[in-house]
This record gives C-alpha cells, structure tokens and sequence, in this order.
C-alpha cells in the first residue's frame, strides 16, 4: 500500500511523493505517475515507457552527450549516469520545486559532468547558440494530465534538432490517448524533421516514443543495430530485440525499414 510522504506545489500544479516498499513515485496531482524510482537500484527503469525511450540509445555511436527536456524524479538522468559516466548531461527544468524534490526525494546524481538548468526549455532554446553539440535529447514534457504546449509547435522541434550531431537523434514522449492532440504534436515534429522520423507505440500503455533525426533516417545504423542487439542488452539490460520489432509493426515505412533489415523473426 502505497504512503504519502511529501504534498508540496509546484508553479502550476501539485506535487506529490508516495512510497510503495522500495518504490517512490512522483505525482503532479493525478493518479498517472510521472516517475518511480527503486531506492535501491535507481539506475533501474521502472515505468514501461522510460525503457522504451532509450530505443535512442541504437543510433549514435558512443554518445558523448545528453540533453534531457523535463526532470521529473530523475529516473532517466539516474539510467545515463550510471550507464555513461563519463558522458556530459545538461537538464531543463521549468518547475524550481520538482529540482528540489528530485534532490531531496529521489536522490538525482549530481556531478561536474551533470548540469540541472532551471528553465523553460524554449526560453532556453532561444538565449543559446545553435551550434550541433548533443548525440541524444530526450524530451519528456508533461503537465498533471495534458502534454506540455512546446510539444504542438515545430520550430521547438527543429531548434532541438539543429542542437544534435549529424548522427544524433531526437526521442519524444507522447499521449496518444486523446487521438487529436497527438496527431497535432506528431505533426509539429514530422514538419520539423521532413518527415524524418520512427514511431515507436509502447505496448500496452498510452504512450507513443517518436524517434526523429536531423537529416534522414539512418538505414545503415538501423541494420547495425540489429546485429549488435545482444551487445546492447548485456550493456543496458533491456530487450532491444522487443523495441526493434514493435518499430517494425509501427511504422509506416515498410519498405524503408526492409532495407535496413529490420525484419526480426
């Protein structure tokens, strides 16, 4: 059963903190978790979608460096901490209370190599260069029961997109719940990446993970992928073989996606 342990209040909404044995949850005043943390192992992914999300972690080859748009309670800045040490990760955060539940609640990482921006990620956007430096964002954007708006308008995509190496890949989370809104935001990022992009439906959940690149879609690397599947589960401990063929019977390339030999058996 699960313990309310913290009720605090964030710039537009509330935040809650439960703890289930060795499970803590971060709530923003809705029934939906927005993170839950294994106190003894928090490297580990505990929400469905998060282990989805790092299907990004097929593409760039050795990436060096991490920009993460949303905190929550650190579950995804906990997994790249310990499983790229020496990699830089720069994370944006609008709501000053959620860094500070992060800290207090959720033990999130700290280090020289790990730098927590309090922002609104477009301002952010808008006051830095563009110049490419980031092998993969994660976007990750959510209110207590809606997605953020940033997630509806392409120049938010694209000025992401222009901050990523050649090789580097733009992985976002979104509802698809409510079929209009996510046809809006999946729209936003299809304009901005020209139609560039994978579609990744969680199993059994109201998640959608669309997978974008800022030049085309990088068949070689998919077919690369594919073969050193065994390589990247050892590494992370996550059934890649299970997100590359949910790719498969998602997306509408087909024929893109029998090129680069995706076609598991």
């Amino acid at each position: 059963m699960e313990e309310l342990i913290y009720r605090g209040q964030g710039e537009s909404h509330p935040i809650e903190v439960s703890d289930d044995g060795p499970l803590r949850y971060l709530r923003f005043g809705a029934e939906e978790s927005q993170s839950c943390l294994h106190l003894e192992r928090p490297h580990e992914l505990q929400l469905a979608y998060t282990r989805w999300m790092m299907t990004a972690l097929l593409f760039p080859p050795n990436p060096g460096r991490f920009l993460l748009c949303g905190l929550g309670g650190g579950a995804i800045a906990h997994f790249l901490h310990h499983h790229h040490p020496e990699a830089r990760l720069d994370i944006i955060e609008k709501e000053e209370e959620v860094i500070r539940v992060a800290d207090t609640f959720f033990k999130l990482p700290r280090g020289p190599r790990l730098q927590v921006l309090h922002a609104d990620v477009v301002d952010h956007l808008c006051r830095t260069p563009q110049a490419p430096c980031y092998d993969v964002a994660f976007i990750d954007i959510f209110g207590p029961r809606s997605m953020a708006p940033p997630l509806f308008v392409p120049a938010f995509y694209h000025d992401l997109l222009q901050r990523l190496s050649p090789q580097g890949v733009l992985a976002v989370n979104l509802w698809n719940g409510e079929l209009e809104l996510f046809g809006r935001a999946r729209r936003a990022l299809a304009e901005s990446c020209n139609h560039q992009l994978l579609q990744l439906a969680v199993k059994k959940r109201s998640n959608t993970i669309l997978l974008a690149f800022p030049t085309t879609l990088p068949k070689d690397t998919i077919k690369r992928a594919r073969k050193e599947i065994p390589l990247y589960q050892q590494r992370y401990r996550l059934p890649f073989h299970r997100y590359l063929k949910r790719l498969r019977r998602t997306n509408k390339l087909a024929a893109i996606l029998a090129q680069a030999e995706l076609f598991l058996p």
